[in-house]
């Protein structure tokens, strides 16, 4: 069948789609595939819906073009954000009864007001491309400029929420991905806009001659496969000697907060934490001058359901648990909630990590780490005395929520490398593992992420797959190895390719634990000392093509001015060449 058949063909499906697919209902379709693209669904044809979002703009819109661009933006983020987030739900659903009636608006409000960073984005284009830019070329790169600029915004203002950025569509660990190594996760996101947004500006009437942007975005594609294949066959990973054990006992956050729950869930972690390794891990460690078990185990957030000082009261059950877990020389990292007092003398609660040891005088812990960077209406209520009134509460029950601690930086535990922690949500943030060090004339770079995190929140969905694919380019863009440890959802160990080492992966639904020797960091990740160059190419790629044209469009007009007609009737001439001829 030649192409012209096949066009035959279809002609009739093109003509209802037209016929009934009016720009909103195509917008929100194209959100659809975008949000299909994503992991772990991986149609990665989606993708091609920035050019056809990009084609719609360039239509007309009509006298208000500028609210139907916002239209159209808005329609496409509900619709690709609604399939990325729509796990919410399963968070005001554990505590069903006081907080299931705030479900539908989750689902509904939390994509209906991070759409509004793709309305924005889509208007702004509208609005610069509508003078000097209608019809050239450049717009297209404008357009994924403008777009990956509100793409950092929606990260960054009223706490952020960078959930799905357009270059996590690529799963963590493949070739692609690898460029988060040279630009981070926003540089790579205005890479998959360009390049999936090129066929829009392709003219079909010139032939092979219009389609140069695609082949130039091909050509491009090729090459960052490339460079991902090359650095994944290349980079040697060694192990090192610290051996890690990640504990995930499969309890979801209704079973954990049941009645008497606290000491059937902590024997589940103590069984696990003191079980035998097995014989591989063995045989790798045989060399070490060090007994037969972990150096460290790691427990994830909200591992245990009480207080951090109640677990470890000598009055309570939970301290002879405790008292009996660890060897002299090993260390707990835990996630658990304690009270502190701020700055002002005041007593708040906070989120923290924890490192448990044990010597001759007993069991001792210190809190290693603190939340930094809290999830509005989970950990605190944003504009608390507005919302209280309307009955709406934070999912953590904890006082009045949590207290943020200091910002996040690399933290040293003594017997363990340095590592940098975050907790949670604080993987989803570049900005995070670029923490505070703490002596500029030393600065400090850890050897290895420690990422706990509490997926049990999100349920037997889609979101503990994007989590960890989300948290797993910070192991990319800062080339260090990453232990990620979750209650239930997705535990393992990422070496600094972003990939999971083999045998370490707990996934949904699954229980138990891995031992696995720390993987080494590697040198060569350039974005740890460019860390805002994506912002300087999306300014580029937004001012010079405007710059560009403006500029040559002014040249234009001033020479148009300039000519005046001939007196002698042979066509046109300069005003400069009419007065010296007039003399």
């Amino acid at each position: 069948m030649t192409l012209t058949e096949l066009g035959a063909l279809l002609a009739p499906a093109f003509a209802l789609y037209r016929r009934y697919m009016g720009p909103k209902r195509q917008a929100a379709l194209m959100g659809l595939l975008l949000g299909l693209a994503q992991p772990p669904f991986g149609f990665l044809p989606g993708l091609l819906a920035y050019s056809v979002l990009l084609w719609s703009l360039d239509q007309d819109l009509g006298p208000k073009s500028l609210r139907r661009a916002f239209a159209i933006g808005w329609w496409a983020g509900f619709l690709y954000f609604l399939v990325g987030c729509f796990w919410v739900a399963e968070a005001f659903l554990v505590d069903a009864s006081n907080q299931g009636w705030m479900a539908p608006f989750a689902v509904c409000l939390l994509p209906g007001g991070i759409a509004l960073f793709w309305g924005a984005a889509f208007a702004a284009y509208r609005k610069l491309v509508s003078g000097p830019l209608t019809g050239h070329w450049s717009r297209w790169l404008v357009f994924a400029g403008l777009f990956c600029l509100f793409e950092w915004l929606r990260g960054t203002i009223l706490t952020g929420f960078p959930w799905n950025p357009a270059g996590a569509t690529w799963k963590a660990g493949s070739a692609v991905s690898q460029l988060a190594a040279l630009f981070g996760i926003y540089g790579l996101s205005l890479f998959t806009v360009t390049l999936f947004a090129s066929p829009a500006v392709s003219r079909r009437e010139q032939g092979l001659k219009g389609l140069w942007p695609v082949a130039v975005s091909a050509l491009i594609l090729v090459a960052g496969l490339g460079f991902g294949a090359v650095r994944l066959a290349t980079t040697e990973v060694a192990p090192t000697q610290t051996w890690i054990r990640i504990v995930q006992p499969n309890i979801g956050q209704r079973a954990k907060w049941s009645e008497g729950a606290l000491l059937r869930v902590m024997r589940d972690y103590v069984a696990y934490s003191r079980a035998h390794a097995g014989r591989e891990i063995l045989q790798a460690v045989t060399k070490r001058d060090r007994k037969p078990y972990p150096d460290v185990i790691v427990w994830p957030e909200g591992a245990l359901p009480d207080a951090a000082e109640n677990l470890l009261d000598p009055q309570s059950e939970t301290a002879n648990l405790f008292a009996g877990l660890l060897q002299p020389d090993q260390i707990l990292l835990w996630g658990a909630y304690h009270r502190a007092v701020d700055e002002e003398n005041a007593l708040v609660w906070r989120n923290s990590l924890l490192a448990l040891s044990r010597d001759e005088s007993g069991t001792n812990y210190q809190v290693v780490y603190s939340k930094f960077k809290l999830v509005p209406f989970g950990e605190f209520l944003p504009f608390e005395s507005v919302l209280e009134s309307l009955g709406v509460k934070e999912l953590a029950h904890v006082g009045d929520g949590f207290s943020p601690g200091p910002r996040t930086r690399p933290v040293e535990v003594e017997g363990l490398p340095p590592f940098l922690p975050l907790i949670c949500y604080e993987g989803l943030f570049p900005a995070l593992a670029n923490g505070e060090r703490p002596s500029s004339s030393a600065p400090l770079r850890p050897s290895w992420i420690v990422n706990i995190s509490n997926d049990a929140w999100f349920g037997p969905t889609t979101g503990p797959v994007q989590h960890l694919n989300l948290s797993s380019y910070r192991a990319i863009e800062e080339g260090l190895p990453m232990v990620r440890s979750t209650p239930t959802g997705v535990s393992a160990i990422i070496d600094p390719l972003g990939r999971i080492v083999e045998g370490s992966e707990i996934r949904i639904g699954q229980s138990g634990f891995r031992d696995v020797l720390l993987p080494e960091a590697v040198s060569f990740a350039p974005y740890t000392l460019w860390r805002h160059l994506h912002l300087m190419l999306v300014a580029l790629f937004c001012l010079i093509p405007l710059i560009f044209v403006t500029f040559v469009n002014v040249s234009k007009n001033n020479q148009e001015n300039d000519r005046v007609p001939d007196p002698d009737g042979a066509g046109f001439t300069t005003k400069k060449q009419h007065g010296d001829n007039a003399g």
